[in-house]
């Protein structure tokens, strides 16, 4: 079986990745992650390209970083994100992906406001891949959370149906996606 690959530097979190899909969990082991905020445009659709190629499962990661961004912001920060990692992969290839929000601010403290602030930031993920595709296929491409969620917002980001799942603590982190550092 081949095992999961995540460009530098988190090239020791080789590990299978969990996600819940509402209607039960799944299991992806065989992917390659590109993080599109880190890597920059040029580098994250060489990967993306390469991915593609090798017909290989892939996740492309969208963070908008360590502020919690207005709309117009995050659409313009995540728009040049996806349109410099997704350049030149037509729809059909499409379906080997995955779109995974994880903003950088996710990782530190919870806010009441969250939950919309995620469902938001997803039907703005699915807008911009409609105005790059088409919008049959911005509701087929699966966009998951990966950020931590508090059990009393979890069934509000759920059922939300921009939001196609919710990854269980990425990469080992320290904390799980039900608890949060206050």
């Amino acid at each position: 079986m081949l095992k999961s690959t995540v460009p530098a530097p988190q090239t020791s979190h080789l590990v299978p990745i969990t996600i819940d899909m509402g209607r039960g969990a799944t299991t992806i082991d065989d992917y390659v992650w590109i993080e599109c905020r880190n890597e920059g445009g040029r580098l994250a659709n060489r990967n993306v390209q390469q991915a593609v190629a090798a017909q290989r499962s892939l996740m492309v990661c969208l963070d908008e970083g360590d502020q919690r961004l207005a709309p117009l912001d995050f659409a313009e920060t995540i728009i040049n994100q996806l349109a410099g990692a997704l350049d030149g992969v037509t729809a059909a290839e499409l379906d080997r992906l995955m779109i995974v929000y994880w903003p950088q601010w996710s990782r530190g403290c919870w806010l009441p406001a969250d939950s919309q602030r995620i469902r938001v930031a997803h039907r703005q993920i699915r807008d911009i891949l409609a105005t790059l595709y088409d919008r049959e296929l911005a509701r087929r491409v699966t966009i998951v959370y990966a950020g931590p969620v508090l059990d009393t917002a979890r069934a509000v980001v759920m059922n939300d149906i921009n939001v196609d799942g919710i990854m269980k603590n990425p990469f080992g982190n320290q904390h799980t996606e039900n608890e949060v550092r206050k």
